[in-house]
């Protein structure tokens, strides 16, 4: 068996237009849909993330540190959950992916795991938990990958998150698939996926006390000078 991160991208605005007894019902919808797979042995772990306009990314420009408050993108994209399953192929994860419960428009890119492991009882402990995502651009596949590989490489022996309970890199986009959902119809497409400016190469979890205590250990991490940060909170289950 294979490992593979699903993550949902979703338009925030359009979410939030959405009427509060539809929005509960799909956070139900997902709930059940994490239940079902973790009862038929397929789900490790999974999380939604707090609204990205609660969020910080952190990249280092120069000799500058910049912090920047979300929302960051233009067209209200943003990350929205993640599901770390277990699968014989990307097909049989994309499969699963396409019963995610999602809106019109709302993506689920499957991502193969390269290494990392993800504490599945990070939330039986009180406090916060927050998701840094590790971001790349670049014109190419290539370009991408050597980015990510400088930033793992330059990672080695820095000083450890404080908290950390999980983290994993994911496989380049081209060996991944994305579903796509247009009204009630979903497709499913192989990678690579870069028309995004930055796409994400892994992920590391930790728990913290406050979303600024991530940003103070992210000023001094090497992801910053080949990429960003992009740090979320979780939703508390």
């Amino acid at each position: 068996m294979s490992e593979f991160m699903l993550i949902v991208t979703e338009d925030e605005r359009a979410h939030e237009s959405e009427d509060p007894k539809a929005m509960a019902a799909l956070i139900e919808k997902r709930a059940a849909f994490a239940e079902g797979a973790r009862q038929s042995g397929v789900l490790a772990d999974a999380g939604r993330f707090r609204p990205s306009r609660e969020g910080k990314r952190v990249r280092r420009q120069g000799g500058r540190v910049d912090v920047i408050d979300g929302p960051f993108t233009d067209d209200g994209r943003a990350l929205a959950a993640y599901y770390y399953v277990r699968a014989d192929s990307a097909e049989a994860a994309a499969k699963i992916a396409a019963d995610c419960p999602v809106l019109p428009g709302d993506d689920v890119d499957v991502r193969s795991i390269m290494k990392g492991s993800v504490d599945v009882d990070k939330d039986s402990k009180p406090g916060k938990i927050f998701a840094l995502g590790v971001l790349g651009s670049a014109e190419t596949e290539e370009g991408w990958v050597a980015t990510m590989d400088r930033i793992d490489a330059d990672s080695q022996g820095m000083s450890p998150l404080p908290g950390r309970c999980g983290g994993v890199r994911l496989m380049p986009p081209k060996t991944g698939r994305r579903v796509a959902t247009d009204g009630g119809r979903r497709a499913i497409f192989d990678g690579p996926f870069l028309e995004s400016k930055e796409v994400i190469g892994g992920v590391m979890f930790a728990r913290m006390t406050s979303i600024e205590e991530a940003v103070r250990w992210a000023t001094d991490a090497p992801f910053i000078t080949h990429g960003a940060l992009e740090i979320r909170e979780l939703w508390r289950s």
